[in-house]
């Protein structure tokens, strides 16, 4: 549970540093017009994989835990199922992007 708990915070510190611009993000996704846009989702995509964590450990860490670990576990993914279509959305839209500008810079080319 302390793993969990270290994790989350882990995750929404950088988040949180990411939404002010500080955040790797991969070379194809640089020196973009929406490069800022970019890096900002993808901090709130990691404050979002953060918030699942923190609910789980907080409901179960004041109790004894009486729930098998597959019943956990079930309730962990249903948590994070918010999380998954976030970031499957966001994941689309901008690999939308590259593609278009990608295709532009291609025909630019020729």
């Amino acid at each position: 549970m302390d793993f969990l708990r270290l994790l989350a915070f882990g995750y929404l510190l950088y988040g949180i540093v990411g939404l002010f611009g500080f955040q790797k993000i991969p070379e194809a996704h640089r020196d973009r017009p929406w490069t800022k846009s970019y890096t900002r989702w993808q901090a709130v995509s990691w404050i979002l994989a953060a918030l699942p964590l923190l609910v789980y450990c907080l409901y179960f860490s004041g109790q004894r835990s009486t729930n098998p670990l597959g019943q956990r576990l079930v309730i962990l993914l249903l948590l994070f199922v918010p999380t998954i279509i976030f970031e499957v959305i966001r994941s689309r839209k901008f690999s939308r992007l590259l593609k278009g500008e990608k295709e532009r810079e291609k025909a630019g080319e020729q």
